[in-house]
């Protein structure tokens, strides 16, 4: 399998801890983010990843590389100016777009949740996308109907609030080549946009519940703590 891991993030609200250290490479539990999410993606088979990248990008290239790439085919892709999620892996067009089934995965985010059982899912309904979601407290979210399917985004304007669930997304998916054909002329632009494109064209943009107990972002001071008094404890 194939990988996209969003790693090119400021980091703005962790402060002092990014002025000189891309977010993706804080340590925690004895390791960087990246590092434990490059083993999570390994475990489910994942063989080449591409990375993007924008904050202190030769610091992340010289970390890998280090590593020997871990064993895994790595390709970098740098943007000098951030292209967002969307666009981040529109960018990367040619390495994805064969595929019927592609994880992503942004570097801030630590989850223990099988990935295999994602994986499963999206070939087993044959979806376009299928996305990681859970029920916990968030400004920004996603509709999913009672098949959960995705139906809405709180972030649209003008529109009405769709029927259905809002979960919040957990920045982790699966997707099918077919996401590209769903991307517009924009070169920036959340990935989100594409997902409501193809569900209201297809509906088969799913969502995946995980419990948020498996679950942190690195997103603030607040959020890194907790995640190091987890890992502290196993």
């Amino acid at each position: 399998m194939k990988a996209m891991v969003f790693a090119a993030g400021i980091g703005s609200r962790l402060k002092e801890l990014t002025l000189d250290t891309p977010k993706c490479l804080i340590q925690v539990g004895g390791k960087p983010m990246l590092e434990h999410v490059i083993d999570r993606l390994r475990a489910v088979g994942v063989t080449e990843i591409a990375i993007n990248l924008h904050h202190f990008p030769e610091k992340i290239t010289r970390f890998v590389e280090g590593r020997g790439n871990f064993n895994l085919k790595i390709t970098f892709s740098h943007e000098p100016s951030l292209l967002d999620t969307g666009g981040g892996l529109k960018k990367l067009r040619g390495i994805f777009e064969k595929e019927d089934a592609f994880i992503i995965h942004n570097s801030d985010v630590y989850c223990e949740t099988d990935l295999s059982t994602l994986v499963a899912l999206h070939r087993k309904t044959h979806a376009l996308a299928t996305l990681a979601v859970m029920k916990r407290a968030s400004k920004r979210g996603l509709y999913f109907d009672n098949s959960m399917k995705l139906v809405g985004w709180t972030e649209e304007k003008n529109m009405e609030a769709p029927g259905g669930d809002l979960f919040a997304f957990g920045g982790i998916s699966v997707c099918s080549g077919e996401i590209f054909s769903h991307m517009d002329a924009r070169d920036a632009f959340s990935i989100i946009e594409p997902f409501l494109r193809a569900a209201r064209s297809s509906q088969r943009v799913y969502g995946s519940e995980i419990s948020p107990d498996t679950w942190i972002d690195i997103g603030t001071p607040e959020q890194l703590a907790r995640l190091q008094r987890r890992l502290s404890q196993q």
